[in-house]
């Protein structure tokens, strides 16, 4: 028995020393045997390295172990059985039952279960436990002592859940963490540990247990050799503080010592590598210098050249990528490396890890991503989340989460089927009477392309009615919805019961009485069978393995295991669980549980590739270029999640208590730099580090420390970046890459700079534009680089095919054309339309209060009661059943699907009461009595308002509803007055109607006074006044001595109607008998007798006349434009509003003021004198905008 460390520092040839003694040793004694044990993600790595140094190329006393290998090896060889081991997903699943089982004596945890992530913080504590040997019963003891409530709180709950879970598992199951302990007590009888030798080689440091092991190796071994990390100029057996950078080492050294002494087992001599240089850095002094210098703070300093070190800074993450593509080209074929002569290692895996792999893609450049991915995104995981949440409540998003995984359909090649004919006699019986009369020939066929289309319609469909929960989803769906007229409920129900049919027995298993885990996840097994989904990935596999596009190999690798990975999580589930009751909430967080733990792990396609890694966890072996990339701060040193249960301050009161856990956030930042050193002393060659000044999402962030550090022992070493460092064309990628900078560039460059970068430009683009397989490319390059919107209309023919002869409409259609010609194309000609959704919006509070009003309005009438003697009792009574009438029809009962739709409905009736008492007021306070309301007309009443010719044989048909007319009458005439309400801010503007954007009022107008004409031939109709009201309830600025009437006086001018009345005081004292100063009901002032017109909005009878004569001129004008195909995307801009507010087709046109081409069609601020003098002017020559702006 004996002990003797092989000590030196990184680089300096510690395990070629220790490789070089065994196989010596080996052909010397080939009767000894030689156990060298290494981490388990080191054990293939040694191996094939001894093979390949081997003067035979092969072992035959030599075993490379690592100390969970060595466990099965002992226990096979002594007979031993121990229980199954319980990996991961399994102790994930168990911790979830058992947490949920002890909710009840939880006191700080029972609200956590159900968070993403709590389980496996969890299980990684429990983990913790075990590796350092703590006990329910070591818990329970301190808990006593803590000090902090909070924390005897955790070690409460912490206790209650591990004791749970090693109750659950005891004689059935044991932990990773507990071989070794079985390890410990079993190894000891294992003969061959007498005679072996044995050598410990790439550890940092061992936990615990392994302490334990390594010192049965020292009682019971002849030989043990451990290789330490330590700079030979250090005292190895000096225990140091934690901020020491060999602090880890001198640990190991000496309670490994320490041990050795306590057995009496002597020591052989130290072997110390001390050469200088060290051997790996042979032709790379810089690396030897940075290898005994960093972090060593000695105030040294490097004052050569810096050739074998870099540091670039990439403008993102991104760009760190593409130098590090562009290095290892360059490597590879100017310098004659191989792939594998590279690595990349970073701090940030998840996310440079996709980048790179996306770069290094597109480069071609091969590489191995060191990281196991996770199958939670995966389809086929997500159709099972999915499908169990559908059967558990049916919401709209797990739905089409469902359909749209890609899996529900049936197989690309399949003939098969789906629409069994159980579905079709299910469908036919739910669609029996008038839904499916629309098409009774069609029907879902249960083809992928069909169904692809169905889920679209289905989508729709579901949104607008607000369909939710399992019992709508299985009854018939009768309803139509606006916009979805000609949606074939037939053909719809069918897919919906097709939909169905896999979930029902799925959802009769977790309703079945006496429902089991076990019974469940049978189900669940048979539910994928039906949906044929290993066939299904199959396929998926074949398809990228055919199609061979970058990362398609990887995905393919995936696709091949996902499904046997699953039915090993059920099979451990049924083994674990499977007596257990099924609750359904519980059963799919037990199973999501498991899901979190399953990773995908990939295997090396090929030796000559480029290795990607992690800082702590990938082993690099033989490197000459290392790439350090993301070197910022927060990334290097690694910021620990903060996943754990207990803080640091948890931990350092434990430790006071004797219990002693993994490091504190500081301690590890501490460790993580002996980390660092190790990895940035891999490299043979080069080291190149990277960091990017913004974040992917373009925020600022720093570089690490590491950079300052490694400043400081180089300060003449420059920082390189993408304008200082020249990126060669090595590649078609390169090239075309260059050929896109240079257009963009001629784009946005002055006539010098492009003459000066003219030459070599054109040489590039000339090679390209020869080329007949990039010629087309280039074109396209090139239109995008230099485009122009340009005008062209869709011709005279495509308008008369979208729109017909007879262009029908509203007046809001017109209006929407003189905004915008474009938005008018899209909405009226290619007819889109945003989605309905099932939620009150504005435009839906608008038609409520609308609804409402109109309602009180037509009931007054039609009980022939007087508005001028409506008491407040009666009004408010009138007001609460028209509005409890609107609300419960609207929509498809929306009013009660939510609280905030009730909160809603009420606001509704009170905002009415208000409005009907406004109105009621103003109708008091006038002669004008409200004689319809809702009043449509259209073409079909042959009024010339609404019949207006464009040519010969074409004509603009309008159709309209006016909210309310009123009337007054004398002897000789009828006085029209109309009312629109608006739930907005809109007011009357009389430069908006000039340009065409507000013309409603006037063609109401128009049509109730040709109507009137009609009605009453023998008197004169004039009209009185065009009025928006605006639905509101203004607060009042109640002041001192004011009264209750004061106060709805100051409300009620607040409600006054806006708009354009006529200036007859005659007419005016009828709109309002009290004004005498200011109207409260009109916009009109008088003073003295006369309308104050700077303080009015009036226009004489004369001028009413030449508005409608303007506007009929205007509305025939628009409807030629349209009909001769004018699209131009030339939206309207006045003053600080344009034509784009509110539009909903942004994403459609394009418009972006940017771009050449595209500009605001600029409405000039007119006066109302400016416009009325337009509008008297003589002869029926147009005036737009454009011509006032010239």
């Amino acid at each position: 028995m004996a002990l003797q460390f092989i000590l030196g520092g990184a680089g300096s040839g510690k395990t070629r020393m220790l490789y070089d003694r065994v196989i010596k040793e080996s052909m010397e004694h080939p009767e000894q045997k030689y156990l060298v044990v290494v981490p388990e993600q080191f054990t293939m790595q040694t191996q094939k390295e001894i093979i390949r140094l081997h003067p035979r190329h092969g072992i035959m006393n030599i075993d490379i172990l690592s100390f969970k290998r060595l466990a099965y090896r002992v226990f096979e060889d002594l007979g031993v059985r121990i229980p199954v081991v319980l990996d991961d997903m399994g102790k994930s699943m168990v911790l979830r039952k058992v947490a949920g089982l002890k909710r009840g004596k939880l006191s700080l945890y029972s609200g956590h279960l159900e968070q993403t992530g709590f389980i496996g913080q969890l299980k990684s504590q429990i983990s913790e436990l075990y590796q350092y040997g703590i006990t329910p019963d070591m818990l329970r003891e301190v808990r006593g002592e803590a000090d902090s409530p909070l924390l005897a709180q955790k070690l409460e709950d912490l206790e209650v859940i591990y004791s749970g879970f090693r109750e659950y598992i005891e004689s059935h199951y044991i932990t990773a963490e507990e071989i070794l302990d079985i390890l410990c007590r079993e190894l000891p009888k294992w003969e061959p540990l007498k005679d072996s030798i044995i050598l410990l080689d790439g550890y940092t440091g061992f936990t615990p247990v392994q302490y334990r092991l390594v010192e049965l190796f020292l009682m019971h071994a002849r030989e043990v050799v451990c290789t330490v990390t330590i700079d030979s100029r250090e005292n190895a057996y000096k225990e140091s503080s934690i901020q020491h950078l060999f602090y880890m080492s001198r640990h190991t050294v000496c309670r490994v010592t320490s041990m050795a002494k306590q057995h009496g087992i002597p020591k052989k001599e130290d072997i110390i590598c001390s050469r200088r240089p060290a051997w790996r850095y042979d032709e790379s002094p810089e690396l030897d210098f940075l290898e005994q210098n960093l972090y060593r703070y000695s105030g040294r300093t490097w004052e050569g050249k810096e050739e074998r070190i870099q540091v670039y800074k990439g403008r993102n993450p991104a760009g760190e990528a593409a130098y590090v593509c562009s290095r290892i080209e360059q490597m590879i074929k100017e310098e004659g490396m191989r792939y594998r002569d590279a690595a990349v290692i970073t701090g940030d895996l998840p996310s440079y890890g996709r980048e790179l792999a996306h770069q290094f893609d597109e480069a071609g450049i091969p590489y191995f991503l060191d990281d196991k991915k996770s199958i939670l995104e995966n389809p086929m995981v997500e159709l099972i989340r999915v499908a169990l949440e559908m059967v558990k409540d049916f919401s709209y998003e797990s739905a089409f989460r469902y359909l749209k995984t890609g899996l529900v359909y049936e197989k690309a090649g399949s003939t098969k089927e789906r629409a069994s004919a159980d579905t079709e006699e299910r469908a036919a019986a739910d669609t029996s009477g008038d839904a499916g009369e629309a098409d009774a020939e069609s029907g879902f066929d249960g083809s992928r392309e069909h169904a692809e289309q169905m889920t679209d319609r289905l989508e729709n469909y579901v949104r607008a009615l607000g369909i939710r929960g399992w019992k709508r989803w299985d009854s018939c769906w009768e309803r139509q919805y606006r916009g979805g007229e000609k949606l074939n409920l037939k053909e719809l129900n069918q897919y919906r019961m097709w939909i169905l049919e896999p979930l029902r027995p799925l959802r009769e298993a977790f309703k079945a009485e006496g429902a089991t885990i076990a019974s469940v996840t049978a189900a669940l097994r048979q539910f994928l069978e039906h949906m044929e989904l290993r066939e299904k990935l199959e396929e998926y596999r074949d398809f990228f393995l055919e199609r061979k596009e970058p990362g398609d190999e990887n995905l393919a690798r995936e696709y091949g295991q996902v499904y046997d990975r699953v039915l090993e999580l059920f099979e451990r589930l049924e083994g674990l669980l499977g007596a257990e009751k099924a609750d359904m909430k519980n059963y799919i967080q037990i199973l999501d549980a498991g899901f979190q733990e399953i990773q995908v792990g990939v295997i090396p396609a090929t030796v000559d590739q480029v290795m990607v890694g992690d800082i702590t966890r990938s082993r690099l072996e033989a490197v000459k270029v290392l790439f350090f990339v993301g070197v910022n701060e927060g990334t290097v040193p690694q910021r620990k999640n903060g996943g754990s249960l207990l803080s640091d301050r948890d931990r350092a009161a434990l430790r006071k208590m004797d219990i002693e856990l993994a490091p504190t956030v500081k301690e590890d930042g501490c460790i993580q730099k002996f980390y660092l050193y190790l990895m940035m002393s891999k490299p043979s060659r080069q080291l190149v580090l990277t960091y990017a000044g913004l974040t992917p999402d373009g925020k600022s962030q720093r570089p690490s420390n590491l950079m300052g550090e490694v400043g400081k022992l180089f300060p003449g070493m420059k920082t390189l970046d993408e304008h200082s460092v020249e990126w060669p064309v090595r590649t078609g990628r390169d090239a075309r890459e260059l050929l896109i900078q240079g257009l963009r560039g001629m784009q946005e460059q002055g006539e010098d700079d492009r003459e000066r970068e003219e030459a070599a430009f054109m040489q590039l683009f000339q090679h390209f534009y020869t080329s007949q397989e990039h010629r087309d490319k280039v074109r396209q390059l090139v239109d995008a680089a230099f485009y122009s919107y340009e005008e062209r209309g869709i011709g005279r023919a495509a308008a008369r095919a979208l729109y017909g002869r007879e262009l029908q409409g509203s007046v809001t259609r017109l209006e929407q054309f003189a905004s915008c010609a474009y938005a008018h194309f899209l909405r009226y000609g290619l007819e889109l339309m945003e989605r309905q959704e099932y939620e009150l919006e504005a435009v839906d509070m608008g038609n409520l209060f609308h609804q409402s009003i109109d309602r009180c309005f037509a009931s007054m009438k039609d009980r022939g009661q007087d508005w001028r003697e409506l008491t407040e009792e009666g009004r408010k009574s009138l007001v609460k059943e028209c509005v409890t009438q609107v609300t419960e029809e609207y929509g498809n009962t929306i009013m009660s699907s939510s609280a905030r739709n009730a909160y809603l409905a009420g606001r509704v009736e009170r905002i009415t009461d208000r409005t009907i008492w406004a109105l009621a007021e103003q109708v008091k306070k006038g002669d004008f009595e409200p004689v319809g309301f809702e009043v449509s007309f259209s073409a079909i009443d042959n009024l010339k308002a609404m019949r207006i010719g464009l040519s010969e044989d074409e004509e603009l048909q309008l159709r309209g509803r006016i909210d309310r007319m009123d009337l007054c009458r004398d002897e000789d005439h009828v006085y029209v007055k109309i009312i629109d309400y608006k739930s907005g801010t809109t007011s009357f503007d009389l430069a908006a109607l000039f340009y065409g954007l507000q013309l409603q009022l006037v063609v109401y107008m128009d049509a109730a006074v040709e109507m009137e004409e009609r009605r009453h031939p023998d008197k004169e109709v004039v009209p009185a006044g065009i009025f928006y009201y605006h639905i509101g309830d203004p607060i009042a600025d109640k002041q001192e001595g004011m009264d209750e009437r004061d106060i709805e006086k100051q409300i009620l001018k607040q409600l006054r109607m806006n708009g354009l009345v006529n200036s007859e005081l005659d007419i005016i004292r009828h709109l309002d008998r009290e004004i005498e100063k200011e109207s409260d009901v009109i916009p009109v002032a008088i003073k003295d007798g006369y309308v104050q017109e700077s303080r009015s909005s009036v226009a004489s009878t004369r001028r009413f006349q030449d508005l409608r004569r303007f506007v009929n001129r205007r509305l025939r004008e628009a409807g030629q434009d349209i009909l001769m195909g004018n699209v131009d995307l030339k939206p309207y801009k006045q003053g600080n509003r344009t034509a784009c507010d509110y539009c909903p087709y942004h994403a459609v046109c394009g418009f972006d003021t940017k771009t050449a081409g595209y500009g605001y069609r600029k409405l000039k601020g007119l006066k109302p004198e400016e416009i009325w003098a337009e509008l008297e002017s003589e002869g029926d020559e147009e005036t737009d905008g454009s011509e006032l702006d010239q």
